[in-house]
Parts: C-alpha cells; sequence; structure tokens
C-alpha cells in the first residue's frame, strides 16, 4: 500500500489535507470521493512515497521533539526557495518576542551601567540567531543543489554533496544518503564517468527509499545525462513494467518526443499517463510535453497554447526545482513554433532560453532554433 496525499473540498467547502493509503493513485481518489470530499489535488504521489522513509520520520531539537504537520509540509512545496536572508528573517519573525526580550534587558542592563551583562546577552542573541541560520542549511544547500543540477555544473554539484555531508553531521534535518548519492552520480555521468556513477548508485537499489521501480527510472535519467537515450528509455520501460506511474509515463512521453522525435509513442505513452490522476508538481511537465508532442505533429495551434500555459505555470511558481530548465525547453520549443507561424516573437522565446541551452549542451534543439530561427 502506498500512502498518497491529497489537498480536497470538504464538505463545508474548505480545503483540507488528507493522507491515504491505497494500490494505486487512482484507487486514492475513488475513497477520497467516496468519502464525500470534491475537487481533489494529489500533491505526493508514488515517487514522493518511496523517498520518504528516507527522511528521519522524529526531529529532536535540545531535547525537545519537533513536529511538522501534514498542513505544514505541503504548504513548504509553495513557499519560495530558501536563502540565508529569508531564512534569518524568517526565524526573527517567529521569535520576535524572544529577541525583543534579550534586546530590551540589554537596553536596561546598558542603562545601569551593567556592561558584562549587555555582553552576554548580545552574545546569546547572536548565537540564537546563528542557531536559525544552521537549522535552516540543509534546505538552503539542498536548493543550491537542485540549480547546480539544472544547469549542469557538474563540479560544483560534487562540491554541494560534500557540503551537504558536513552539515549532516551536526544539523537536525538531514538530507538522505541515497539522495546525495543520486545527485553525485548525476554529477560523475555528467563528467563523464558513467560506469562509476553506476556502481555508486546500484548500491541503493533495493532500499526502503529506493525501490526497484525507483531506482530503475533514476538510473534511466542518468542515461539521459550521458545521452545514451535508448537505455534511458529501456530503464523507463522497466520501471513501469514493475510500477506503472502516471509520473513515469509521463517520463516516458517526454523522451519520446525530445530524444527520438515519435510522435506517435510520445502521445500513446501521454494517454496511459492520463488514467491515473498526476501529481500537481507534474502537470506543467505534462503539459509542455504536449505542446512538444504538438509540436512534432505540425499542430502548431496546439503546441502553442500547451507551452504557453506550461511557461505560465512554472513561472508563478517561484520556488519549483528545476524551474529554468523547464521554462528555457519550453521557451525554446515555443519559438521554434512561432518561427513555424511566421512569428518574429518567437527570437525573443529562444533569446531567453539560449543561455541555458549553451550550458547544458542541449545541442539538438540549440541547432533547431538556430535553423528556424537564427542566432
Amino acid at each position: 500500500m502506498t500512502i498518497y496525499v491529497w489537498t480536497a473540498k470538504n464538505q463545508f467547502g474548505h480545503i483540507v489535507v488528507r493522507e491515504v493509503a491505497a494500490e494505486s493513485a487512482e484507487a486514492a481518489k475513488t475513497i477520497l470521493l467516496a468519502q464525500g470530499y470534491s475537487e481533489p489535488v494529489l500533491k505526493e504521489d508514488d515517487i514522493i512515497a518511496a523517498a520518504r522513509p528516507g527522511f528521519p520520520e522524529k526531529i529532536t531539537v535540545l531535547g525537545e521533539e519537533v513536529k511538522v504537520s501534514l498542513e505544514e509540509r505541503i504548504k513548504g512545496y509553495d513557499a519560495p526557495p530558501a536563502t540565508f536572508w529569508s531564512s534569518l528573517k524568517q526565524g526573527i519573525n517567529e521569535s520576535k518576542l524572544g529577541c525583543f526580550i534579550l534586546i530590551a534587558a540589554a537596553a536596561f542592563a546598558g542603562y545601569r551601567g551593567n556592561w558584562t551583562t549587555v555582553v552576554l546577552l548580545m552574545v546569546a542573541l547572536v548565537a540564537w540567531l546563528a542557531f536559525i541560520l544552521c537549522v535552516c542549511l540543509p534546505s538552503i544547500y539542498y536548493r543550491k543543489l537542485h540549480v547546480a543540477s539544472d544547469w549542469n555544473r557538474w563540479n560544483e554539484m560534487l562540491s554541494l554533496v560534500n557540503t551537504l555531508r558536513t552539515i549532516g553531521r551536526f544539523s537536525y534535518i538531514k538530507v538522505p544518503e541515497s539522495e546525495l548519492i543520486r545527485n553525485r552520480a548525476r554529477a560523475l555521468t555528467g563528467l563523464g564517468r558513467l560506469d562509476e556513477a553506476l556502481a555508486e548508485y546500484n548500491q541503493f537499489e533495493g532500499r526502503p527509499d529506493c525501490p526497484s521501480w525507483l531506482h530503475k527510472l533514476h538510473v534511466g535519467s542518468l542515461y539521459v545525462t550521458a545521452k545514451h537515450f535508448d537505455k534511458a528509455i529501456e530503464c523507463n520501460l522497466l520501471s513501469i513494467a514493475e510500477k506503472p506511474t502516471s509520473t513515469a509515463w509521463a517520463d516516458l512521453a517526454n523522451r519520446y518526443a525530445r530524444y527520438q522525435r515519435d510522435p506517435a509513442k510520445a502521445r500513446a505513452a501521454m494517454a496511459e499517463a492520463d488514467k491515473s490522476p498526476i501529481p500537481e508538481f507534474a502537470k506543467p511537465f505534462r503539459i509542455r510535453c504536449l505542446g512538444i508532442i504538438a509540436y512534432l505533429e505540425g499542430d502548431f495551434a496546439s503546441a502553442k497554447r500547451e507551452l504557453e500555459t506550461a511557461i505560465d505555470m512554472v513561472e508563478k511558481a517561484k520556488g519549483r526545482p528545476f524551474r529554468d530548465g523547464h521554462l528555457a525547453v519550453a521557451r525554446a520549443y515555443l519559438g521554434c513554433v512561432l518561427a513555424k507561424q511566421g512569428d518574429s516573437a518567437g527570437k525573443r522565446h529562444f533569446a531567453l532560453a539560449k543561455e541555458y541551452l549553451i550550458a547544458t549542451h542541449e545541442d539538438e534543439l540549440l541547432a533547431e532554433c538556430r535553423k528556424l530561427m537564427g542566432g
């Protein structure tokens, strides 16, 4: 049984968060509807559910157990990316009463001429602010790792993996080792060390947070990085044979469209994806893929509509991981669509995507854009 997380409207019209244990996302949706909920939106699918065992169930800070509610966890998906400054601001805001008391006490001690007390109180305040930053370090650097991965900055990825391991030795919040190794494997693959990457990552196959079907899906991504696209599709199919999730089918559709330029197979795969609920975070990816398929089919009106929708959805999601890559690829294809329609606005979209395409060696797409729009 997989635990799926949904938002839905209850009988009073309020949006609530619910966990549903079921054999599939479709079965979970049926259970929700039977319980009287409406407008269900899948927030956590099979992939997130499979990865969760890698994260600690309980976090203890200064001897106290910290509990993160389901609602807070879901809210975090739409939060803006964490930075040192935003984390510090949030920490101060959440502990402003304590900070005010320390500052007020220090001011009073200074007024009384008790400078030793002032120094001690200020040290306590600085220590508290430092503690806030230390707690936030994993999320800050994990975000940096996502950005480096998105832009294929392989050496930076390796450095960030090591940094996150170091942080994990003293932080209450840790990024699972399987996730760090997966990112390390992607970086090694990008540096031309595919065999080494596979040898390291294969050790995690079958672990609670890396079941066989998910491992095959991630290995397929390594083959995409290595530009061994046929092997990537083979891994995709093997994963689907074990567990046919909507996300895996959508991923397969994308690979058929982008790397084999086969719209018929891509549309068939997407039809399979649409047989079960797709998680909210994957919806822009699905729509972008439909736009690419329509472009390959010569249906430029549909392609334009789908790609513009996908771009609009991700532009609004400021904290979405791999946002730059999604936008650049969608804009590049939209530029091609507009060029086919004789619309010079396509060059503007290509200009916005060009830096990313060059940095990540999207050579085939870059060549197509240059053929249609120059530059």
